[in-house]
């Protein structure tokens, strides 16, 4: 039995939960008999580069300047479904692509909480949950698989269950961006610990987090088992270092909002755009 233990930082998690999955085989029923429906998140778009060749355009985002949607209206699929060797953009038709939808089904999404009680959630930031939320009831009704990519510096403290309750955009009279609320998502949930003994037999195990000098948002993980598994996970980590920093999305997707743009109008309580109803101070102006 040997130890090791390395660490990585934001972007290099959502690679390897991405690369794990990937050759883990838990697609192979999919892609050989099935399909699977990938929806638009940096982890995500990992996974869907590494399965189909394609990424995914991102919507909403957090960056520094708080809560954001894209500044563009992009071409590249956020909602790719890909069957039969051929990935095919479904944002347009969405609703009637998750009608014919069922247990064959795969769906891949992100979340942006996750709790220490098994739920995790996605930030909703248009009206009606956009292409979430007519995703949701079909999730819930048709017999659809669904993985739940994300890191565990998504892990918040508190039952999920209550804190959607409580956080809304249309409640919210000031945000730094859109004013979002929370929306729940069923499913399993892989972490980099599941993902990591998907793809090796050995026990994982997060142990700290932290970082900072360029490492901040970093996860500390020690893995247990024979020496040959061990050591295909650490070659797997060693390629991953050598990748860049940035995950690999639609590249047009990048820039954020700013006012003023398409969105604005429905975004709430956004301050850059002046439709907070309190602090009208933002930047250092009454």
């Amino acid at each position: 039995m040997e130890t090791a233990q390395f660490t990585l930082w934001g972007s290099q998690c959502q690679q390897m939960i991405a690369h794990c999955i990937a050759t883990s085989g838990i697609l192979t029923p999919y892609l050989e008999h099935g399909q699977i429906l990938f929806k638009g998140s940096s982890t995500v778009s990992c996974l869907s580069k590494l399965v189909t060749g394609d990424t995914l355009r991102i919507c909403g985002r957090w960056t520094k300047n708080g809560m954001k949607g894209a500044l563009h209206k992009c071409k590249g699929a956020h909602f790719m479904l890909y069957r039969q060797g051929k990935a095919q953009k479904v944002d347009d038709c969405l609703e009637q692509t998750m009608k014919g939808l069922g247990p064959e089904t795969l769906f891949i999404t992100g979340a942006n909480a996750l709790d220490a009680f098994g739920h995790a959630a996605l930030l909703i930031g248009s009206p009606s949950g956009g292409g979430y939320g007519i995703c949701m009831p079909y999730l819930y009704t048709e017999g659809i698989q669904t993985l739940i990519l994300s890191s565990v510096l998504k892990l918040i403290p508190g039952d999920l269950t209550q804190i959607m309750g409580h956080v809304s955009m249309r409640r919210c009279g000031f945000s730094y961006g859109m004013a979002c609320s929370l929306a729940p998502i069923p499913g399993e949930i892989i972490t980099e610990i599941e993902a990591i003994q998907f793809f090796a037999k050995v026990q994982a195990q997060i142990f700290a987090k932290g970082g900072f000098f360029g490492a901040q948002d970093s996860t500390a993980i020690q893995i247990q088992g024979e020496r040959d598994q061990v050591e295909r996970v650490l070659t797997l980590v060693e390629y991953i270092k050598t990748l860049p920093e940035e995950p690999p999305v639609d590249h047009d997707s990048l820039d954020e909002c700013n006012f003023p743009c398409s969105e604005c109008g429905s975004h709430h309580s956004c301050g850059y755009s002046g439709r907070q109803n309190i602090f009208h101070k933002i930047g250092g102006k009454e």
